[in-house]
């Protein structure tokens, strides 16, 4: 999935719907090797994305957690 491919899926959301991507291949579409508590600025660069897209970004770093976005359901 390229960032334009997960830009359309964000925006074809319904209010309140949520997107899971697997962590490898949101770390692809935003090229670093990892997600990480450790890279702030890597996190805030996808949360800024989602905002974009009306949404709400979340990432929690524990075994077995999938990076989510989630619809904001109001415009």
């Amino acid at each position: 999935m390229t960032r334009d491919e997960l830009a359309e899926k964000l925006d074809r959301l319904d209010p309140g719907a949520s997107l899971t991507i697997p962590e490898e291949m949101l770390a692809r579409i935003f090229d670093v090797a990892t997600l990480s508590y450790n890279s702030p600025q890597v996190l805030r660069n996808i949360s800024d994305f989602a905002l974009e897209h009306r949404c709400t970004f979340s990432f929690h770093q524990h075994e077995g957690a999938i990076p989510c976005f989630e619809k904001d359901d109001t415009f």
